[in-house]
């Protein structure tokens, strides 16, 4: 199994979400209004300065008709 470290799951996260706003079409504010996060927290994440809980992941993936998978890839082990 192939191992990053934190910081590129952190970069990782923030690129596909990224990638999955600009597949639904959906901008920060509706994001944060559809996931209940608020825009700031929206903007950390795009800006690779955050990780997101477990309970924001799976608010975000109900925001983005996705699944946990599409965010955040599971053949990784974070060292």
């Amino acid at each position: 199994m192939e191992t990053i470290s934190e910081l590129e799951a952190i970069e990782i996260f923030g690129d596909n979400l990224r990638d999955l706003m600009e597949d639904v079409r959906i901008n920060q504010s509706e994001l944060a209004k559809e996931s209940r996060l608020t825009q700031c927290t929206i903007s950390k994440y795009l800006n690779k300065q955050r990780m997101p809980s477990m309970k924001a992941i799976m608010n975000l993936c109900h925001a983005l008709n996705c699944d946990y998978n599409d965010l955040l890839p599971d053949y990784y082990l974070v060292r």
